[in-house]
């Protein structure tokens, strides 16, 4: 029997009617379903533009729920980045609003930069703990090729 490519098993997922993610509301998602949903958009987000891009494009309910996420998949590593990550949502939130002090806002981004590189360590392989909870779900998700 072949290996299953993890990572292309969550694209599959993620692209699929099995997923929740980008088509109904994470207000109204199952537990399971904001685990991978929150974790999915976190990944992309910070890889494509950082903790930066993460806070301007990401739905607040989404973002709160993210070390909840980390925590249920067994990524406290990267759960640790990503709470201290979160003391700079406020700064770049109110930049977006048009209020807010620039300079705090500046000094925000230069730390989310810092912690945008820890980040891409990745401390935890999301990508195998996010399968394994995925797949010990199948009533949520279906079965995971």
């Amino acid at each position: 029997m072949a290996a299953v490519d993890r990572n292309l098993a969550l694209v599959r997922l993620s692209e699929s009617t099995n997923s929740d993610f980008g088509k109904v509301d994470f207000a109204i998602q199952s537990d399971p379903q904001k685990v991978f949903s929150s974790i999915w958009q976190l990944e992309s987000q910070v890889n494509n533009g950082g903790f930066d891009a993460y806070f301007r494009h990401t739905d607040p309910k989404v973002i709160a729920h993210a070390p909840v996420a980390l925590k249920e998949i067994g990524a406290l590593q990267c759960c640790a980045v990503v709470e201290r990550a979160l003391q700079f949502l406020e700064p770049v939130r109110s930049t977006l609003k048009g209020q807010g002090d620039n300079q705090e806002a500046d000094d925000a981004v230069n730390a989310l930069d810092a912690l945008d590189q820890e980040f891409f360590a990745y401390p935890d392989n999301l990508t195998e703990l996010l399968f394994a909870f995925v797949a010990k779900r199948p009533e949520a998700f279906g079965p995971v090729s």
